[in-house]
């Protein structure tokens, strides 16, 4: 079935690809990690399907060196936290689908302007995949495999429905063709002062490392600095709701992203810091977008294994 709906899907899905990943596979394990949390407090037999399921992926390997010698709950939850990296960790594979991980929409650099006659269009597929995905992850008749890979896309795709890079590009006379969501532009990594793309200045900005207790101990800051109502905007969801996650994250490129003061040199040997003002608005921006991702991606499994 799955492939099937791949194939129906093709002329949909098969679009440009963008040079860039969103939140770095750390990140997504913060994720999954404040899913994990919040389903385990009400819903844990979710988390026990979810985790039957991911059984029988096709992709073992990725999975038995993610839980290595755990055993019991510790293994359980490095698991979970593989299932939102897993479509990272096969980047450039047989199995990737460069176009999921994004949907770009255009921001004009109205300082510095494309040439007039520039065409601009949405680029990427971030939306439809994850709508396919929902289709196959809720289908009880569907083999356990393909259940278990659509799971790794939801898990993936809600997450990078949330960085505001993944859903923008700025389009400007230095960046005629667009800035490939932020991976044309330079700045210097505020922890090591090495020159970076300002889609991983926003991307490393959350979590660093891949153990999966740090992910569990970031998403309890994360879950105890932004409790779930903090987020008016927050409510139990369908997928086509998708379009509005989307669209937050597009407006925070248009108003933090890209604002007057974010970076704009256009090579590593130009980059410089990035403004202290910049720096101090990304960080709980970024915190927010990621925090918000685990609650719906929570409250998206629970759509999908409740009906």
């Amino acid at each position: 079935m799955y492939r099937r709906l791949l194939a129906a899907a093709a002329a949909v899905l098969v679009l440009p690809a963008a040079p860039a990943n969103a939140w770095t596979r750390p990140g997504h394990m913060v994720s999954a990690a404040i899913a994990y949390r919040d389903l385990m407090e009400s819903d844990p037999g979710i988390v026990r399907e979810i985790l039957r399921i991911i059984e029988a992926h096709p992709d073992r390997g990725a999975f038995e060196v993610a839980v290595g010698r755990e055993s019991g709950e510790a293994r359980d939850r490095a698991k979970f936290v593989e299932i939102a990296r897993w479509s990272d960790d096969i980047r450039g594979g047989a199995q990737d689908h460069p176009t999921w991980h994004y949907r770009s929409r255009p921001i004009i650099d109205r300082a510095s302007p494309p040439p007039a006659g520039t065409a601009f269009k949405e680029r990427g597929a971030a939306l439809e995949a994850l709508a396919l995905n929902i289709k196959v992850a809720r289908d009880v008749d569907a083999p356990l495999a393909d259940r278990a890979v659509a799971l790794c896309w939801i898990f993936h795709v809600v997450g990078d429905i949330h960085q505001p890079f993944h859903n923008a590009e700025r389009f400007g006379a230095a960046w005629p063709q667009g800035d490939a969501l932020g991976s044309k532009v330079f700045v210097k990594d505020p922890q090591t002062g090495v020159p970076i793309v300002l889609h991983w200045f926003w991307d490393d900005s959350i979590n660093r490392s891949p153990a999966t207790g740090e992910a569990f101990d970031k998403a309890g800051v994360l879950t105890t600095r932004y409790r779930r109502a903090f987020f008016k905007q927050l409510k139990p969801t369908e997928a086509e709701a998708t379009a509005q996650w989307s669209d937050e994250s597009y407006h925070l490129a248009e108003t933090l992203g890209y604002r007057a003061d974010a970076p704009r040199e256009t090579s590593a040997k130009a980059a410089t810091d990035a403004s202290a003002t910049y720096l101090r608005d990304v960080i709980p921006a970024a915190e927010q977008r990621l925090t918000l991702s685990g609650y719906r991606l929570a409250d998206l499994l629970r759509v999908i294994f409740r009906k």
